[in-house]
C-alpha cells in the first residue's frame, strides 16, 4: 500500500472519529452560537451607546473609530449567523470552509477592537474600568468562540481540550447575565443598555 494512501486512511479514520465525538457537541455548538451570536450585535450596540453615554473625555476621532468598528462588527456579525447556518445545513465537506469562514470574520471583530481600544483614553479612571469590564465581557465571549472553532474543525482532537474549549464558551444566559451585571455598574439609569 502506498504511503500517502496510508495517510489518507488514516486521516478519514480520524476525521471520522473527530466527527463522532464532535457530533454532540456540533448540534449544541450550533444551537448555542447562533443564540451567542442574537446577543453579541446588541452587546455591540451596547457598548456604543454606553461610550457615548458615559466617554466623558472621549475625543471625537476615538467616537468615530468606535461607530465604525460597531456598525463593521454587527456586518461581520450577521454574517456569522449566515455562516451557522449555512454550517448546519451543509455537507461535511464543506463544514471546514464555513468555519475558517467564521474564524476570520470573528477574529477580524476582535481584532479591530483591540486596535482601538488603546486610544479609548476616559478622564474618570472608574468610568474607564467600567467600560473595560464591559468591553472584557465581550472581546471574552468573542475569543471563545473563535477558540472553539479549531476543535470543531477536527485540528483539535483531544477530548479533555476539547471539552475544555465548550467550558470556556458561556452560554447565552450567562453571557446576557455577565454583560448586564457589567452595565449595571453604571447605576440605575443604565439598564436601557442592558441586552
Amino acid at each position: 500500500m502506498k504511503r500517502s494512501t496510508l495517510n489518507r486512511i488514516l486521516l478519514l479514520w480520524t476525521l471520522t472519529w473527530v466527527i463522532m465525538l464532535l457530533a454532540g457537541c456540533t448540534t449544541s455548538w450550533v444551537t448555542e452560537a447562533t443564540n451567542i451570536i442574537a446577543l453579541l450585535g446588541p452587546a455591540v450596540s451596547s457598548i456604543l451607546a454606553i461610550l457615548a453615554a458615559f466617554g466623558v473625555g472621549l475625543s471625537p476621532a476615538v467616537a468615530t473609530q468606535f461607530q465604525k468598528w460597531s456598525a463593521d462588527a454587527e456586518a461581520g456579525l450577521q454574517q456569522v449567523a449566515t455562516l451557522i447556518n449555512q454550517y448546519n445545513t451543509a455537507e461535511a465537506s464543506a463544514q471546514p470552509g464555513i468555519l475558517t469562514e467564521i474564524q476570520t470574520l470573528l477574529g477580524v471583530i476582535n481584532s479591530n477592537l483591540t486596535t482601538i481600544l488603546p486610544t479609548l483614553q476616559v478622564t474618570d479612571p472608574s468610568t474607564q474600568a467600567k467600560i473595560e469590564a464591559i468591553v472584557e465581557a465581550f472581546q471574552s465571549e468573542l475569543a471563545a468562540l473563535i477558540a472553539l472553532v479549531p476543535a470543531l474543525q477536527g485540528t483539535v482532537t483531544d477530548h479533555d481540550e476539547v471539552k475544555k474549549l465548550m467550558a470556556n464558551l458561556k452560554s447565552a444566559k450567562n453571557f446576557k447575565a455577565t454583560f448586564n451585571d457589567c452595565v449595571a455598574a453604571f447605576g440605575p439609569g443604565a439598564t436601557k443598555f442592558e441586552i
